[in-house]
Order: C-alpha cells, then sequence, then structure tokens
C-alpha cells in the first residue's frame, strides 16, 4: 500500500462503517475509480462544514455531483460539444408533472431518451422530513408519461 493510501483507506473505511450499507460499500470502495475514491475522502474530511447549512446545493453539484458523474463517464459539461437534443446530461431538464413544470438537477439520458433524474439537495437537508420523495415519485411518474388517473391508482396501491 502506498504512503498515501493508509490515511484514504482509514478514513474511507471509518465513513463505510457508520453507514448501515457498510457489506456492500466496503465492496464498491474497493472497485471505485480513483476520482470516486478521491470525492469520498473529501466529503469525510470535511463532513461538517458540508452539512452547515451554509454549503448549499450548487457548491454540493460542483464540488461533487458533477465530478461523480464525469468520472462514471457522462459527459456532465457537454464538452463534446453536442445540441441540446443529444446531449447526455441535461441540467433542470423542463418536465411537465401533472399540471406544473417541474426541472430536476439533472437529467441523464442515452441517444436522446431520458433513462434517469437526480434531484440534488444540499447536505444539511434531512431528505427523510423534505418533500423530495413526492419531487421523485412524480418525477418518474412524467418520464414513464403517466396519466393523472394512473397516477392515483399507483398512488392509492403504495399507501403505507
Amino acid at each position: 500500500m502506498s504512503p498515501g493510501a493508509a490515511p484514504f483507506a482509514r478514513t474511507a473505511s471509518a465513513a463505510i462503517d457508520r453507514s448501515p450499507w457498510s457489506g456492500y460499500l466496503s465492496g464498491l470502495m474497493s472497485t471505485a475509480p480513483d476520482e470516486i475514491r478521491r470525492l469520498v475522502r473529501q466529503f469525510d474530511e470535511h463532513r461538517d462544514a458540508y452539512r452547515r447549512g451554509d454549503y448549499n446545493e450548487t457548491e454540493l453539484r460542483r464540488d461533487f455531483l458533477d465530478p461523480f458523474f464525469a468520472a462514471l463517464g457522462w459527459d456532465v459539461h457537454n464538452a463534446q460539444g453536442y445540441a441540446e437534443a443529444y446531449r447526455d446530461v441535461i441540467h433542470e431538464d423542463s418536465l411537465r408533472v401533472e399540471k406544473t413544470v417541474k426541472a430536476p438537477d439533472y437529467c441523464f439520458r442515452i441517444g436522446g431518451v431520458r433513462k434517469f433524474f437526480v434531484e440534488a439537495k444540499r447536505p444539511s437537508v434531512d431528505v427523510r422530513q423534505d418533500a423530495t420523495d413526492w419531487q421523485i415519485d412524480h418525477l418518474v411518474y412524467e418520464l414513464y408519461g403517466l396519466t393523472d388517473d394512473e397516477v392515483k391508482i399507483v398512488e392509492k396501491a403504495t399507501e403505507q
């Protein structure tokens, strides 16, 4: 193990050990690209600063999410210069959800076809107490082109 790898291994292991997904994440970290390992290490080293309310969503996207998706091979900044219809990633793509227009932070496409969305939240937001679930649900409904009646059926079937 290189001299610089030991502190990273301890830091990453500590972050993973705190997670309920520890076994799964441990395996992923061993095969993750170096850039993703660097991002995990950076976040873990400065976790408290990132979780304060003044670290905003835009900073999170620039500091972590853009480099994360770029490390996975997505052309986040349209380096290839494609017209919008052919880009891999659309930032704040407009979607009609029910009777309103929503704009998820990222829309990932393959061959111009929407495949998935990512809605970023700053680290200080407790997504369990946020309207994120509703927002994600409705983006998925839009992705699959569900009508208002179909949405009602799905929501009734999944009531808790």
